[in-house]
């Protein structure tokens, strides 16, 4: 493992002469950023979709940050990475058609169910209302969701953290993005308190859905679960915005 002396140097090296050697030193010094985005992003996945794909995905993603990464404009090289890291990996996965029909099916079914029974209840429904609504057993619901799962995750993730997609460069106009944070920062206090604690934990404290469900003593399942009602109330929350 480099000192922080010798990243800096390579950094100097590779950014004057473009030297393969000081690139692939430069690979090896950031990997763990690919392996810590595709730990969190396999459990959300179908289980046909490889590890090793999403990694070598991640490190098209890591080649493209180490060539394009500006220090003038002073964003961390880890923070410009890991959104370049992650964007490798959706496009990847785009790219082979991985999200079966039937999953954006219930996708679509539950982000609709949402909106019809906030507008009809006049707050955010509960597990058991969408469950009741569908109707379907607590064990049926929990099922629909997890199918969900792949079409609703990865389409949110380029939006959060907010922290970090404020400063990547040029994504929005100024007064587009300050209206996406507000939106998003009431969406996120409106949500049910355990779903809440899953998103802050996962895109605020960069926990894996593993490590979560030792904070919160559930079954990563279970987290899953959560994490994917967050988000779909976070999606219709944007939509109705205007998003």
């Amino acid at each position: 493992m480099m000192t922080a002396k010798e990243l800096e140097r390579c950094w100097r090296t590779y950014q004057a002469n473009r030297d393969e050697n000081s690139r692939e030193a430069l690979v090896q010094a950031y990997l763990h950023l690919v392996k810590r985005v595709v730990a969190r992003i396999k459990p959300l996945l179908p289980p046909s979709v490889e590890e090793g794909d999403l990694i070598s995905y991640g490190l098209i993603g890591l080649l493209e940050a180490i060539d394009r990464f500006d220090q003038t404009r002073g964003v961390p090289f880890e923070a410009f990475a890991t959104q370049r890291i992650r964007g490798a990996i959706v496009d990847g996965l785009r790219q082979m058609g991985w999200v079966p029909r039937s999953a954006y099916q219930r996708a679509k079914q539950l982000q609709e169910t949402i909106e019809t029974l906030e507008q009809r209840l006049g707050h955010s429904p509960s597990e058991q209302e969408l469950a009741d609504e569908l109707g379907l057993t607590e064990e049926e619901f929990s099922d629909f969701v997890m199918e969900a799962a792949p079409v609703t995750i990865l389409p949110l993730e380029e939006l959060l953290p907010l922290a970090e997609r404020a400063n990547e460069q040029d994504i929005f106009e100024e007064h587009r993005r300050r209206e996406l944070v507000e939106i998003l920062a009431q969406a996120i206090e409106q949500l049910p308190e355990k779903e809440r604690l899953v998103i802050t934990l996962y895109f605020y404290e960069q926990l894996t859905l593993k490590e979560i469900a030792k904070v919160m003593k559930l079954t990563e399942g279970r987290v899953c679960q959560l994490k994917t009602q967050a988000l779909m109330r976070l999606r219709a929350a944007l939509k109705r915005a205007g998003w």
